[in-house]
């Protein structure tokens, strides 16, 4: 009994995390929205916020760390399971990476690509939603495989127009009348958005290879 109350404790520190993860995006995307508005002074503060959802998102990881450790689950699927929340967490430090970068280098954003930024964060935050929904997929009792693949490759389709989008756009900048180093500084910015969706498809690599064998 003790064993499946530390399997109950984990999957709901796991779903916690990945609201932290959710919350932290979201107000990451918020911090480029306000600075884009001009409102530095508020996209500071929700700056603040963001690095104090990843605080709260990496003690949540220790804490699932710690009863994986003290025996949750059976042995063959533990570092499993800690590799694909880290995996997971590694999302909500590159999305404090963003709201950093735009607080504290203030690039310039010129306008014709103001809303192709805010658009591909959104793809990255769809990318992630779909991931979110496979991850309560393997961690319900019994587990739902066939669903889980369904928005697995959904995080793939998702990637895959973000890559699009990025390439576009970097052409775009880079076609543009702003200084060469206006350019690579933006395009700095854009990858690190980018990356966002790069690190779901790496989540949802180490889900697939967790389900393979087993649901949890």
């Amino acid at each position: 009994m003790m064993i499946f109350k530390k399997e109950k404790e984990v999957r709901k520190l796991v779903l916690g995390h990945l609201d932290e993860v959710q919350d932290c995006l979201m107000e990451s995307r918020n911090v480029v929205e306000e600075y884009i508005a001009s409102d530095l002074a508020s996209a500071c503060q929700r700056a603040n916020t963001v690095i104090e959802i990843e605080s709260r998102a990496d003690v949540l990881e220790c804490r699932i760390r710690d009863d994986l450790l003290a025996g949750a689950f059976l042995p063959h699927i533990r570092s499993d399971i800690y590799r694909l929340v880290e995996a997971v967490d590694s999302i909500a430090g590159k999305s404090e990476s963003v709201a950093r970068f735009v607080v504290d280098q203030n690039p310039q954003i010129p306008e014709e690509f103001e809303g192709d930024l805010l658009e591909v964060f959104l793809l990255c935050l769809n990318c992630f939603l779909e991931l979110r929904k496979a991850l309560r997929n393997y961690f319900k009792p019994k587990g739902e495989i066939e669903q889980l693949h369904v928005h697995v490759s959904r995080v793939c389709d998702f990637e895959t127009e973000v890559d699009i989008a990025e390439s576009e756009l970097t052409r775009r900048i880079f076609e543009s009348e702003m200084s060469l180093s206006e350019k690579m500084h933006l395009r700095q910015l854009l990858e690190r958005i980018c990356n966002i969706s790069d690190l779901c498809e790496d989540a949802s690599d180490e889900l697939e290879f967790a389900a393979m064998k087993s649901v949890v």
